[in-house]
């Protein structure tokens, strides 16, 4: 007990060399602990965007793809077809359609604007939805709203638009994936703009809907749009059995390429085939990077702490040779001195352990903010909002009469005008979203860290002690 009062009181004897030693070592285990924390939460991350992303299928009619092409829309059957393949965990089936005040008693959350103006309305020709006005007149356009039929109520926009997520019920409640009751849940947007509430009711090809739940998607976009049942959107508008859309998710991503080469000879030529797992891959190259300049960083930190602290016992010891000998002349066995060295290097090692853990916690967020931000791009990946978009005049459909619609290129879109919007799953946005936390496995390491650091830094020590004899030290003094 005695080498060891002294080791730590030996530990303050110059008071500006100890102070230095142990900023340096707590800035070198603060960037290790920083870096440790980095490292997890981007780790975390990447597990997380995989899990709910990169296992993620995407199923349409052939051809149906933005506007600019035909196709015929999938059935309940081709939806029966893919659940009941291996490694399928999830199906969500879509048929969504866009309506105009002539359809619907429901007016946009969202203003045409200038935007709307210039690719929906204009001159008559296709666009959005709704323009009115005489030939040669100013027109008027409105964008019409989304209907989506979906199997899925909770998470059927996931991913959202603009940068949403998945949709979050804020009044009222959701519907039975199975069910045939004319209800409704609407965006805020939607909610807004025509002063709904739960309870009230609105018409939809010429049927009376009741409102049962509103829902917040985080972006205007996709809260400017009403989710019903599947079964009842495709009732009332005509298209029994028929889907624009199905989501399928896979039981991991290492069985995606599995599960897209099943759903291809399952439905044959009827269906476009595509999975995000490549761009999901491709989108998280930024945060492997971040995972690998994180790691990278962390060991350089533990080996760059446990030098310093190893030059710096080296030096002291070299300093008080003299004393070492006069202790072992006086009788002091190696045990003991060497223990009253051990316990200064621990003092070195645990106050620089407690700033810099502090410290590494503190700037672990901002660290791995400036990290991220700087190697993530801003590209948004699209796909996933929620199937194709149909009829009404749709989204390319006639301006002011409703007439027909011809898409570029010869396609020829099915059902008096289609469109099919991939939609936004918002994966990028997402990735700069990370969340740093301390865990045990961070305590862990800062345990284990100091005790490598502590033994590192004590072993030059005990061996230039061990080689230090009395009789010489005396000798040249």
């Amino acid at each position: 007990m005695n080498a060891l009062r002294r080791g730590v009181k030996n530990a303050f004897r110059n008071t500006i060399r100890s102070v230095g030693v142990i900023v340096i070592l707590a800035v070198a285990i603060a960037l290790s602990i920083s870096m440790l924390i980095a490292r997890d939460a981007v780790n975390t991350k990447i597990n997380s965007v995989r899990a709910t992303t990169g296992n993620t299928i995407t199923v349409s009619p052939k051809g149906f793809y933005g506007g600019f092409g035909g196709g015929t829309p999938l059935t309940n059957a081709d939806v029966t077809k893919v659940t009941a393949l291996p490694d399928v965990s999830v199906v969500k089936a879509a048929l969504t359609q866009r309506l105009r005040s002539s359809s619907t008693s429901l007016v946009s959350g969202v203003s045409a604007g200038s935007l709307g103006q210039q690719f929906g309305g204009g001159g008559g020709g296709g666009g959005f939805g709704q323009s009115t006005g005489t030939s040669g007149s100013t027109q008027t356009f409105t964008l019409p709203v989304t209907f989506t039929g979906t199997n899925s109520p909770g998470d059927a926009l996931t991913g959202g638009a603009n940068g949403g997520s998945t949709e979050k019920l804020t009044h009222g409640t959701s519907f039975a994936a199975n069910s045939t009751q004319d209800v409704a849940i609407v965006g805020t947007a939607i909610a807004s703009a025509n002063n709904l509430s739960v309870g009230s009711t609105f018409t939809a090809w010429g049927t009376t809907i009741k409102v049962v739940g509103i829902y917040d998607a985080g972006s205007t976009f996709a809260n400017n749009g009403v989710l019903m049942p599947l079964a009842t959107v495709q009732t009332l508008s005509g298209s029994t059995g028929q889907v624009t859309s199905i989501q399928v998710v896979a039981t991991s991503v290492d069985t995606v390429s599995k599960v897209t080469t099943e759903i291809e000879h399952a439905l044959g030529s009827a269906a476009d085939v595509t999975s995000q797992q490549a761009q999901t891959e491709a989108q998280l190259a930024p945060l492997n990077s971040v995972k690998t300049i994180s790691t990278y960083t962390l060991i350089g930190a533990v080996v760059a702490a446990a030098i310093i602290l190893l030059l710096s016992m080296l030096m002291i010891v070299r300093e008080r040779r003299r004393e070492i000998g006069v202790l072992k002349a006086i009788g002091a066995p190696n045990k003991s001195v060497i223990g009253q060295f051990i316990a200064e290097s621990a003092t070195f090692t645990v106050l620089g352990s407690i700033v810099g853990f502090i410290f590494g916690v503190l700037l672990a967020s901002p660290i791995t903010s400036v990290l991220v931000s700087s190697n993530t791009s801003t590209t948004t990946t699209f796909g996933g909002f929620g199937g194709g978009f149909r009829g009404a005049g749709g989204f390319g459909g006639g301006g002011g009469g409703g007439g027909s619609f011809t898409p570029p290129s010869g396609g020829a879109a099915p059902g008096g005008g289609s469109f099919r919007f991939g939609g936004f799953h918002g994966v990028s946005s997402t990735l700069t979203q990370v969340h740093t936390s301390v865990g045990v496995s961070t305590l862990v390491f800062a345990f284990v860290a100091a005790i490598l650091i502590g033994a590192i830094g004590s072993a030059v020590a005990v061996g230039n002690i061990v080689r230090i004899r009395p009789a010489e030290v005396l000798r040249s003094e």
